[in-house]
């Protein structure tokens, strides 16, 4: 059976931005068959969930690691790479949640409050954050802000 990834990239990004494309060609070369999953940003989260097979790993950024989460929370899946992702407490934490309502909606920030749970079926998680972000995560990226830099596909390419 082929391994897969899924890339998920993160808000008003496309996988055709150079960081996804780098991440393609690196797991292209472990092997992966990759499959893009770019979000419709006019739609809720909730209604953007794909299924994937047990073998498999969901990779997003920001809030793309959202959408990963939502999907791991319905299907099992191997790994479940969380770059950046808007932390669980950001959507409950009323400041943060207000910013998020007027980027995002209120329609997209209530679905994603009323779908997200604290547990996913992945077999494994990796949470990575840059190092300038001030979240805790298993990898921390040196040198790194809110971005998928050099240094951030560097560790990538150590876990998959």
């Amino acid at each position: 059976m082929e391994k897969k990834i899924y890339i998920i990239p993160g808000f008003e990004e496309t996988t055709k931005r150079r960081p996804y494309q780098l991440l393609r060609k690196i797991a292209k070369d472990k092997g992966y068959e990759v499959v893009f999953k770019n979000i419709d940003w006019n739609k809720k989260l909730s209604q953007q969930i794909f299924s994937v097979s047990d073998n498999d790993i969901i990779f997003g950024f920001s809030l793309g690691a959202v959408l990963a989460w939502l999907v791991a929370q319905e299907y099992k899946c191997e790994h479940i790479i969380l770059a950046s992702m808007t932390p669980h407490y950001s959507w409950k934490d009323k400041k943060i949640k207000k910013a998020l309502v007027d980027l995002l909606g209120a329609k997209f920030v209530n679905d994603v409050v009323k779908k997200l749970d604290p547990k996913h079926k992945a077999k494994k998680q990796t949470i990575i954050y840059g190092d300038l972000e001030e979240e805790d995560g298993d990898i921390l990226v040196k040198d790194t802000q809110h971005e998928l830099t050099a240094n951030y596909l560097k560790e990538i390419k150590k876990i998959i």
